[in-house]
Protein backbone atom coordinates (compact mmCIF):
# COMPACT_ATOMS: atom_id res chain seq x y z
CA UNK A 1 0.00 0.00 0.00
CA UNK A 2 1.19 3.56 -1.16
CA UNK A 3 2.26 5.48 1.78
CA UNK A 4 0.24 8.42 1.13
CA UNK A 5 -2.74 6.08 1.11
CA UNK A 6 -3.06 5.48 4.58
CA UNK A 7 -4.64 8.27 5.79
CA UNK A 8 -7.91 7.61 3.56
CA UNK A 9 -7.57 4.14 4.63
CA UNK A 10 -7.34 4.82 7.99
CA UNK A 11 -10.08 7.52 7.42
CA UNK A 12 -12.66 5.12 6.25
CA UNK A 13 -12.24 2.71 8.62
CA UNK A 14 -12.63 5.82 11.63
CA UNK A 15 -15.68 6.77 9.55
CA UNK A 16 -17.39 3.69 9.60
CA UNK A 17 -16.46 2.83 12.62
CA UNK A 18 -17.26 6.36 14.04
CA UNK A 19 -20.88 5.61 12.07
CA UNK A 20 -21.95 2.41 14.15
CA UNK A 21 -20.87 4.16 17.26
CA UNK A 22 -23.16 6.78 16.15
CA UNK A 23 -26.20 5.15 15.37
CA UNK A 24 -25.53 2.46 18.43
CA UNK A 25 -25.96 5.73 20.81
CA UNK A 26 -28.97 7.71 18.85
CA UNK A 27 -32.39 8.97 20.49
CA UNK A 28 -35.41 7.39 19.10
CA UNK A 29 -37.50 9.47 21.84
CA UNK A 30 -39.13 12.47 20.95
CA UNK A 31 -38.58 14.56 24.19
CA UNK A 32 -38.35 18.09 25.30
CA UNK A 33 -39.31 21.48 23.72
CA UNK A 34 -36.88 21.34 20.86
CA UNK A 35 -36.99 17.05 19.89
CA UNK A 36 -40.94 17.32 20.20
CA UNK A 37 -41.06 20.87 18.76
CA UNK A 38 -38.92 19.50 15.58
CA UNK A 39 -40.77 15.68 15.38
CA UNK A 40 -44.26 17.53 15.69
CA UNK A 41 -43.66 20.21 13.37
CA UNK A 42 -42.34 17.19 11.12
CA UNK A 43 -45.67 14.98 10.70
CA UNK A 44 -47.82 18.42 10.83
CA UNK A 45 -45.69 19.04 7.82
CA UNK A 46 -45.83 15.54 6.43
CA UNK A 47 -49.85 16.03 6.72
CA UNK A 48 -50.04 18.93 4.19
CA UNK A 49 -50.73 21.32 7.04
CA UNK A 50 -48.57 24.50 8.50
CA UNK A 51 -50.62 24.80 11.34
CA UNK A 52 -52.89 22.77 14.09
CA UNK A 53 -56.17 23.28 16.26
CA UNK A 54 -55.14 23.91 19.89
CA UNK A 55 -56.45 20.31 20.92
CA UNK A 56 -57.71 21.81 24.54
CA UNK A 57 -59.23 24.68 23.53
CA UNK A 58 -61.32 22.94 20.66
CA UNK A 59 -62.38 19.74 22.97
CA UNK A 60 -63.10 22.19 25.86
CA UNK A 61 -65.06 24.86 23.54
CA UNK A 62 -62.98 27.82 25.65
CA UNK A 63 -62.38 31.15 24.57
CA UNK A 64 -59.08 32.33 22.73
CA UNK A 65 -57.86 33.97 26.00
CA UNK A 66 -57.27 30.48 27.04
CA UNK A 67 -54.97 29.60 23.69
CA UNK A 68 -51.42 29.67 25.42
CA UNK A 69 -53.00 27.23 28.26
CA UNK A 70 -53.11 24.55 25.73
CA UNK A 71 -50.35 25.37 23.25
CA UNK A 72 -47.24 22.67 24.02
CA UNK A 73 -43.67 23.62 24.06
CA UNK A 74 -42.02 23.80 20.44
CA UNK A 75 -45.39 25.39 19.01
CA UNK A 76 -47.28 29.45 19.28
CA UNK A 77 -50.19 31.15 18.11
CA UNK A 78 -51.06 30.71 14.67
CA UNK A 79 -53.16 33.55 13.15
CA UNK A 80 -56.17 31.54 12.53
CA UNK A 81 -58.42 31.50 15.68
CA UNK A 82 -57.98 27.97 17.76
CA UNK A 83 -55.01 27.24 16.07
CA UNK A 84 -50.68 27.30 16.66
CA UNK A 85 -48.05 26.54 14.23
CA UNK A 86 -44.31 25.34 14.94
CA UNK A 87 -41.73 28.05 17.04
CA UNK A 88 -39.06 26.73 14.63
CA UNK A 89 -37.95 27.18 11.83
CA UNK A 90 -39.31 24.49 8.84
CA UNK A 91 -36.05 23.04 7.46
CA UNK A 92 -35.23 20.63 10.04
CA UNK A 93 -38.86 19.50 10.19
CA UNK A 94 -38.96 19.44 6.45
CA UNK A 95 -35.73 17.01 6.66
CA UNK A 96 -36.97 15.25 9.15
CA UNK A 97 -40.90 14.50 7.31
CA UNK A 98 -39.23 13.89 4.14
CA UNK A 99 -37.36 10.79 5.43
CA UNK A 100 -40.12 9.81 7.88
CA UNK A 101 -42.21 9.49 4.57
CA UNK A 102 -39.38 6.86 2.79
CA UNK A 103 -39.00 5.06 6.09
CA UNK A 104 -41.58 5.97 8.50
CA UNK A 105 -42.20 7.17 11.77
CA UNK A 106 -40.70 4.93 14.38
CA UNK A 107 -37.24 5.33 13.61
CA UNK A 108 -36.09 7.64 10.88
CA UNK A 109 -37.04 10.56 11.30
CA UNK A 110 -34.16 9.87 13.89
CA UNK A 111 -31.40 9.18 11.70
CA UNK A 112 -31.45 13.03 10.49
CA UNK A 113 -28.48 14.19 12.61
CA UNK A 114 -26.49 10.95 12.65
CA UNK A 115 -26.32 11.08 8.68
CA UNK A 116 -25.60 14.90 8.69
CA UNK A 117 -23.15 14.59 11.27
CA UNK A 118 -20.96 11.92 8.87
CA UNK A 119 -21.70 14.49 6.05
CA UNK A 120 -20.02 16.96 8.66
CA UNK A 121 -16.59 15.00 8.88
CA UNK A 122 -16.69 14.11 4.83
CA UNK A 123 -16.97 17.78 3.94
CA UNK A 124 -14.36 19.06 6.79
CA UNK A 125 -11.77 16.44 5.21
CA UNK A 126 -12.89 17.84 1.65
CA UNK A 127 -12.53 21.11 2.75
CA UNK A 128 -8.91 20.86 4.59
CA UNK A 129 -7.67 19.21 1.43
CA UNK A 130 -9.14 22.67 -0.34
CA UNK A 131 -7.15 24.55 1.92
CA UNK A 132 -4.06 22.47 0.72
CA UNK A 133 -3.90 20.49 3.93
CA UNK A 134 -1.67 17.27 3.59
CA UNK A 135 -4.20 14.47 3.76
CA UNK A 136 -3.09 13.59 7.33
CA UNK A 137 -3.77 17.00 8.60
CA UNK A 138 -7.28 16.69 6.86
CA UNK A 139 -7.63 13.96 9.10
CA UNK A 140 -6.99 15.37 12.17
CA UNK A 141 -8.91 18.13 11.70
CA UNK A 142 -11.56 15.51 10.87
CA UNK A 143 -10.92 14.02 13.80
CA UNK A 144 -10.83 16.84 16.04
CA UNK A 145 -14.54 17.68 14.93
CA UNK A 146 -15.82 14.48 15.27
CA UNK A 147 -14.41 13.90 18.91
CA UNK A 148 -15.81 17.70 19.95
CA UNK A 149 -18.21 17.42 22.59
CA UNK A 150 -20.72 19.62 21.50
CA UNK A 151 -20.77 17.91 18.26
CA UNK A 152 -20.97 14.75 19.69
CA UNK A 153 -23.52 15.48 21.69
CA UNK A 154 -25.79 16.51 19.60
CA UNK A 155 -25.30 14.21 16.60
CA UNK A 156 -27.01 11.88 18.41
CA UNK A 157 -30.24 14.01 19.07
CA UNK A 158 -33.02 15.05 16.74
CA UNK A 159 -31.78 18.68 16.84
CA UNK A 160 -30.96 20.96 14.09
CA UNK A 161 -27.63 21.80 15.25
CA UNK A 162 -25.74 19.65 13.42
CA UNK A 163 -27.81 19.57 10.31
CA UNK A 164 -27.39 23.60 10.40
CA UNK A 165 -23.51 22.71 10.56
CA UNK A 166 -23.36 20.25 7.65
CA UNK A 167 -25.19 22.85 5.55
CA UNK A 168 -22.68 25.54 6.41
CA UNK A 169 -19.80 23.55 5.35
CA UNK A 170 -21.29 22.50 1.99
CA UNK A 171 -22.25 26.23 1.47
CA UNK A 172 -18.17 26.90 1.70
CA UNK A 173 -17.10 23.82 0.26
CA UNK A 174 -19.50 24.75 -2.81
CA UNK A 175 -18.23 28.12 -2.96
CA UNK A 176 -14.35 27.27 -2.39
CA UNK A 177 -15.27 24.70 -5.38
CA UNK A 178 -16.51 27.52 -7.20
CA UNK A 179 -13.44 29.94 -6.79
CA UNK A 180 -10.97 27.24 -7.38
CA UNK A 181 -12.39 25.80 -10.85
CA UNK A 182 -14.16 29.69 -11.99
CA UNK A 183 -17.81 27.24 -11.75
CA UNK A 184 -21.07 29.13 -12.02
CA UNK A 185 -22.60 25.53 -10.72
CA UNK A 186 -20.70 25.40 -7.92
CA UNK A 187 -21.89 28.92 -6.85
CA UNK A 188 -25.49 27.63 -7.67
CA UNK A 189 -24.84 24.67 -5.50
CA UNK A 190 -23.41 27.12 -2.54
CA UNK A 191 -26.51 29.33 -2.73
CA UNK A 192 -28.53 26.58 -2.63
CA UNK A 193 -26.69 24.97 0.34
CA UNK A 194 -26.57 28.48 2.12
CA UNK A 195 -30.18 29.10 1.17
CA UNK A 196 -31.12 25.67 2.96
CA UNK A 197 -28.90 26.12 6.30
CA UNK A 198 -30.71 29.50 6.61
CA UNK A 199 -34.08 27.36 6.32
CA UNK A 200 -32.66 24.84 9.15
CA UNK A 201 -31.36 27.46 11.36
CA UNK A 202 -32.33 31.57 10.25
CA UNK A 203 -28.81 32.51 12.50
CA UNK A 204 -26.69 30.77 9.16
CA UNK A 205 -27.37 34.11 7.85
CA UNK A 206 -24.07 34.98 9.36
CA UNK A 207 -22.16 32.89 6.57
CA UNK A 208 -22.69 35.41 3.94
CA UNK A 209 -19.10 37.20 5.07
CA UNK A 210 -17.20 34.31 4.34
CA UNK A 211 -19.15 33.27 1.94
CA UNK A 212 -18.60 36.39 0.42
CA UNK A 213 -14.74 35.92 0.49
CA UNK A 214 -14.81 32.29 -0.47
CA UNK A 215 -17.10 32.68 -4.02
CA UNK A 216 -14.78 34.34 -6.99
CA UNK A 217 -14.98 37.87 -7.28
CA UNK A 218 -17.07 37.94 -10.54
CA UNK A 219 -20.92 38.72 -11.19
CA UNK A 220 -22.05 35.60 -12.92
CA UNK A 221 -20.98 33.35 -9.60
CA UNK A 222 -23.20 36.10 -7.71
CA UNK A 223 -25.89 35.66 -9.57
CA UNK A 224 -26.25 32.10 -9.74
CA UNK A 225 -25.52 31.69 -5.79
CA UNK A 226 -28.67 34.31 -5.45
CA UNK A 227 -30.67 32.43 -8.00
CA UNK A 228 -30.29 29.12 -6.45
CA UNK A 229 -31.07 30.94 -3.32
CA UNK A 230 -34.22 32.30 -4.02
CA UNK A 231 -36.13 29.28 -4.41
CA UNK A 232 -35.95 28.86 -0.71
CA UNK A 233 -36.49 32.63 0.50
CA UNK A 234 -39.56 32.21 -1.07
CA UNK A 235 -40.53 29.03 -0.06
CA UNK A 236 -40.26 30.43 3.76
CA UNK A 237 -41.88 33.73 3.01
CA UNK A 238 -44.49 31.82 1.56
CA UNK A 239 -44.89 29.65 5.04
CA UNK A 240 -44.22 32.32 7.15
CA UNK A 241 -47.59 33.74 5.54
CA UNK A 242 -49.79 30.45 5.55
CA UNK A 243 -48.14 29.76 9.48
CA UNK A 244 -48.21 33.34 10.86
CA UNK A 245 -50.35 35.32 8.50
CA UNK A 246 -47.59 37.45 7.27
CA UNK A 247 -44.34 36.67 5.40
CA UNK A 248 -42.39 38.59 7.87
CA UNK A 249 -43.36 37.14 10.74
CA UNK A 250 -41.84 33.95 11.93
CA UNK A 251 -42.38 32.19 15.63
CA UNK A 252 -38.68 31.67 15.42
CA UNK A 253 -37.50 35.58 14.98
CA UNK A 254 -40.08 35.76 18.42
CA UNK A 255 -37.78 33.81 20.46
CA UNK A 256 -34.67 35.07 19.15
CA UNK A 257 -35.52 38.64 18.87
CA UNK A 258 -36.56 38.45 22.86
CA UNK A 259 -33.18 36.98 24.05
CA UNK A 260 -30.61 39.52 22.44
CA UNK A 261 -29.35 42.07 24.41
CA UNK A 262 -26.05 44.23 23.97
CA UNK A 263 -25.46 44.12 27.65
CA UNK A 264 -25.21 40.01 27.62
CA UNK A 265 -21.88 40.16 25.45
CA UNK A 266 -19.03 39.91 28.34
CA UNK A 267 -20.52 37.25 29.98
CA UNK A 268 -21.73 35.09 27.17
CA UNK A 269 -18.32 35.91 25.18
CA UNK A 270 -16.18 34.78 28.83
CA UNK A 271 -18.55 32.01 28.82
CA UNK A 272 -17.86 30.23 24.98
CA UNK A 273 -14.42 31.03 25.06
CA UNK A 274 -14.00 29.43 28.48
CA UNK A 275 -15.80 26.47 27.28
CA UNK A 276 -14.33 25.92 23.74
CA UNK A 277 -10.77 25.79 25.20
CA UNK A 278 -11.95 23.59 28.00
CA UNK A 279 -13.61 21.41 25.76
CA UNK A 280 -11.46 21.17 22.43
CA UNK A 281 -8.19 22.01 24.45
CA UNK A 282 -6.62 25.87 24.75
CA UNK A 283 -4.53 25.01 21.87
CA UNK A 284 -7.58 24.73 19.07
CA UNK A 285 -9.09 28.54 19.48
CA UNK A 286 -5.17 30.18 20.36
CA UNK A 287 -4.67 28.36 17.21
CA UNK A 288 -7.62 29.67 15.42
CA UNK A 289 -6.35 33.22 16.86
CA UNK A 290 -2.78 32.78 15.57
CA UNK A 291 -4.07 31.96 12.28
CA UNK A 292 -4.88 35.99 11.58
CA UNK A 293 -0.61 36.37 11.59
CA UNK A 294 0.14 33.60 9.34
CA UNK A 295 1.89 34.92 6.57
CA UNK A 296 2.36 31.57 4.95
CA UNK A 297 -1.65 30.84 4.33
CA UNK A 298 -2.81 32.38 1.70
CA UNK A 299 -5.01 35.69 2.94
CA UNK A 300 -8.55 34.97 1.19
CA UNK A 301 -7.97 31.02 3.57
CA UNK A 302 -7.38 33.32 6.82
CA UNK A 303 -10.14 35.39 5.98
CA UNK A 304 -12.06 32.71 5.50
CA UNK A 305 -11.93 30.83 8.40
CA UNK A 306 -11.60 34.10 10.82
CA UNK A 307 -14.75 35.38 9.83
CA UNK A 308 -16.89 31.91 9.82
CA UNK A 309 -16.32 31.02 13.39
CA UNK A 310 -16.12 34.32 14.89
CA UNK A 311 -19.85 35.34 12.87
CA UNK A 312 -21.58 32.91 15.03
CA UNK A 313 -19.43 33.70 18.55
CA UNK A 314 -20.00 37.17 18.28
CA UNK A 315 -23.76 36.95 17.13
CA UNK A 316 -24.50 34.01 19.83
CA UNK A 317 -22.26 36.61 22.87
CA UNK A 318 -25.50 38.53 22.30
CA UNK A 319 -28.02 35.92 23.01
CA UNK A 320 -29.86 35.33 26.15
CA UNK A 321 -29.08 31.18 27.16
CA UNK A 322 -25.85 30.75 27.78
CA UNK A 323 -25.86 28.98 31.32
CA UNK A 324 -24.66 25.14 30.83
CA UNK A 325 -21.55 23.86 28.09
CA UNK A 326 -23.71 22.62 25.67
CA UNK A 327 -25.15 25.79 24.71
CA UNK A 328 -21.47 25.97 22.96
CA UNK A 329 -24.13 24.28 20.35
CA UNK A 330 -25.06 27.54 18.92
CA UNK A 331 -21.75 28.31 17.71
CA UNK A 332 -21.65 24.63 15.65
CA UNK A 333 -22.08 25.66 12.48
CA UNK A 334 -18.55 27.75 12.95
CA UNK A 335 -16.93 25.09 15.03
CA UNK A 336 -15.50 23.41 11.63
CA UNK A 337 -12.96 26.87 10.90
CA UNK A 338 -12.15 26.23 14.22
CA UNK A 339 -10.34 23.62 13.88
CA UNK A 340 -9.10 24.01 10.43
CA UNK A 341 -8.13 27.16 11.38
CA UNK A 342 -5.81 25.73 13.92
CA UNK A 343 -4.89 23.04 11.96
CA UNK A 344 -3.82 25.19 9.05
CA UNK A 345 -2.22 27.27 11.20
CA UNK A 346 -0.01 23.53 13.05
CA UNK A 347 0.95 23.19 9.49
CA UNK A 348 2.49 25.95 8.39
CA UNK A 349 4.73 26.25 11.84
CA UNK A 350 5.72 22.79 11.46
CA UNK A 351 6.50 22.79 7.24
CA UNK A 352 8.42 25.15 5.23
CA UNK A 353 8.72 25.41 1.40
CA UNK A 354 6.83 21.89 1.59
CA UNK A 355 9.41 20.02 3.75
CA UNK A 356 9.66 19.70 7.57
CA UNK A 357 11.63 22.16 9.63
CA UNK A 358 12.68 19.33 11.95
CA UNK A 359 11.98 15.85 13.49
CA UNK A 360 11.13 17.93 16.34
CA UNK A 361 8.10 20.16 14.73
CA UNK A 362 6.64 17.50 13.32
CA UNK A 363 7.07 15.53 16.96
CA UNK A 364 5.63 18.94 18.43
CA UNK A 365 2.46 18.77 15.85
CA UNK A 366 1.80 15.66 17.05
CA UNK A 367 1.49 15.90 20.89
CA UNK A 368 -0.79 19.15 20.26
CA UNK A 369 -3.26 17.03 18.36
CA UNK A 370 -2.79 14.02 20.86
CA UNK A 371 -3.79 16.37 24.12
CA UNK A 372 -6.37 17.95 22.07
CA UNK A 373 -7.95 14.80 20.94
CA UNK A 374 -7.03 13.76 24.70
CA UNK A 375 -9.49 16.99 26.46
CA UNK A 376 -12.30 15.77 24.14
CA UNK A 377 -11.85 12.27 24.74
CA UNK A 378 -11.64 13.04 28.96
CA UNK A 379 -15.16 14.93 28.96
CA UNK A 380 -16.63 12.01 27.20
CA UNK A 381 -15.60 9.92 29.89
CA UNK A 382 -16.19 11.85 32.31
CA UNK A 383 -19.96 13.65 31.39
CA UNK A 384 -21.08 10.02 29.21
CA UNK A 385 -22.68 12.83 27.04
CA UNK A 386 -23.15 10.44 24.26
CA UNK A 387 -25.64 8.23 26.58
CA UNK A 388 -27.97 10.84 26.33
CA UNK A 389 -30.44 8.15 24.60
CA UNK A 390 -31.04 6.61 28.06
CA UNK A 391 -32.33 9.38 29.84
CA UNK A 392 -34.54 10.37 26.88
CA UNK A 393 -36.32 7.05 27.26
CA UNK A 394 -38.55 8.15 30.11
CA UNK A 395 -40.68 10.56 27.64
CA UNK A 396 -42.17 7.51 25.70
CA UNK A 397 -42.79 5.70 28.73
CA UNK A 398 -44.64 8.03 30.77
CA UNK A 399 -46.34 9.36 27.67
CA UNK A 400 -47.88 5.40 27.72
CA UNK A 401 -48.13 5.23 31.75
CA UNK A 402 -50.39 8.34 30.73
CA UNK A 403 -51.99 6.74 28.20
CA UNK A 404 -52.65 3.38 29.85
CA UNK A 405 -54.08 4.77 33.28
CA UNK A 406 -56.10 7.99 32.44
CA UNK A 407 -59.89 8.10 31.96
CA UNK A 408 -61.18 9.33 28.68
CA UNK A 409 -62.27 12.69 29.57
CA UNK A 410 -59.20 13.48 31.51
CA UNK A 411 -56.93 16.61 30.97
CA UNK A 412 -53.21 16.40 32.39
CA UNK A 413 -51.55 19.57 33.59
CA UNK A 414 -47.82 19.22 32.09
CA UNK A 415 -44.46 21.49 31.20
CA UNK A 416 -41.95 19.48 30.08
CA UNK A 417 -43.73 16.51 29.06
CA UNK A 418 -46.33 18.83 26.62
CA UNK A 419 -44.60 18.15 23.84
CA UNK A 420 -44.28 14.71 23.92
CA UNK A 421 -47.72 13.97 25.01
CA UNK A 422 -48.66 15.87 21.64
CA UNK A 423 -46.68 13.38 19.67
CA UNK A 424 -47.53 10.34 21.67
CA UNK A 425 -51.07 10.58 22.66
CA UNK A 426 -54.46 11.88 22.08
CA UNK A 427 -54.69 13.35 26.04
CA UNK A 428 -56.16 16.72 26.45
CA UNK A 429 -52.78 18.89 28.13
CA UNK A 430 -52.44 22.27 29.64
CA UNK A 431 -49.58 24.02 30.55
CA UNK A 432 -49.57 24.45 33.84
CA UNK A 433 -46.91 27.69 33.83
CA UNK A 434 -49.53 29.39 32.25
CA UNK A 435 -52.32 29.34 35.15
CA UNK A 436 -52.73 31.03 38.60
CA UNK A 437 -54.99 30.09 41.23
CA UNK A 438 -58.16 32.20 40.17
CA UNK A 439 -57.47 30.91 36.38
CA UNK A 440 -57.15 27.26 37.30
CA UNK A 441 -60.09 27.31 39.65
CA UNK A 442 -62.40 29.07 36.95
CA UNK A 443 -61.12 26.14 34.74
CA UNK A 444 -61.50 23.36 37.00
CA UNK A 445 -65.04 24.16 38.04
CA UNK A 446 -66.30 24.29 33.88
CA UNK A 447 -64.28 20.98 33.19
CA UNK A 448 -65.26 19.05 35.80
CA UNK A 449 -69.14 19.92 35.91
CA UNK A 450 -68.49 18.40 32.45
CA UNK A 451 -67.13 15.00 33.58
CA UNK A 452 -63.44 15.90 33.18
CA UNK A 453 -61.04 14.74 35.57
CA UNK A 454 -57.63 16.81 36.37
CA UNK A 455 -54.06 15.00 35.98
CA UNK A 456 -50.49 16.24 36.42
CA UNK A 457 -47.10 14.27 34.57
CA UNK A 458 -44.43 16.34 35.91
CA UNK A 459 -40.93 15.84 36.18
CA UNK A 460 -38.96 16.99 39.68
CA UNK A 461 -38.65 20.48 39.14
CA UNK A 462 -42.68 21.06 38.20
CA UNK A 463 -44.17 18.78 40.85
CA UNK A 464 -43.65 21.44 44.10
CA UNK A 465 -44.47 24.36 41.80
CA UNK A 466 -47.68 22.97 40.66
CA UNK A 467 -48.27 21.90 44.01
CA UNK A 468 -48.02 25.30 44.94
CA UNK A 469 -49.74 27.77 42.45
CA UNK A 470 -52.20 25.48 42.08
CA UNK A 471 -53.46 23.94 44.97
CA UNK A 472 -55.58 20.93 45.57
CA UNK A 473 -55.73 17.59 47.24
CA UNK A 474 -52.79 16.28 44.54
CA UNK A 475 -51.83 12.67 45.50
CA UNK A 476 -49.37 10.58 43.04
CA UNK A 477 -50.97 7.49 41.83
CA UNK A 478 -47.62 6.25 39.45
CA UNK A 479 -44.28 7.37 37.73
CA UNK A 480 -41.81 5.68 35.55
CA UNK A 481 -38.14 6.85 36.95
CA UNK A 482 -38.61 10.34 37.92
CA UNK A 483 -41.66 11.60 36.34
CA UNK A 484 -45.09 11.45 38.14
CA UNK A 485 -48.61 10.64 37.38
CA UNK A 486 -50.73 12.94 39.94
CA UNK A 487 -54.73 13.01 40.45
CA UNK A 488 -56.56 15.94 41.39
CA UNK A 489 -59.68 14.21 42.81
CA UNK A 490 -62.61 16.78 41.46
CA UNK A 491 -64.33 19.63 43.95
CA UNK A 492 -67.03 17.62 45.94
CA UNK A 493 -70.66 18.77 44.40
Amino acid sequence: MQTRRIPVVVGAVLLVGYALALFHHTVFAVGGSDSSGYLNAARLFASGQTTAPIRGVVRLELPPDFDPVFIPLGFTRSWRPGTMAPSYPPGFPLHMAGVALLGGWEKAPFYVSPIAALGCLALTYALGRALHLSRGFALAATVLLAFAPPFVFLAVQPMSDVPATFWALAAIYAADRSHSRESTPWAATAGAAFAMGVLVRPTNVVLLVPLLIALPNWRKAWVSFAAAGLPFAVFFLAYNRSAFGSASTSGYGAILAGGMAWANFPERARHYGYWIARLLSPFVPLGWMALAGDRRAPPRDRALLLTWFLGFFLFYSFYGPYEAWWYTRFLLPGLPALVLGAVVLTRDLVFESGRPRSRAAIAGAAVLFVVALAFEVNFHRRERDYKFYKGERLYPDACEMARRRLPPRSIVLSMQMSGALHYYTEITYAMWNWLMPDRFGELRASTESRGYRWYALLAPFEAAEVRKNLPGDWREIDRVGDVALWELPPVPR
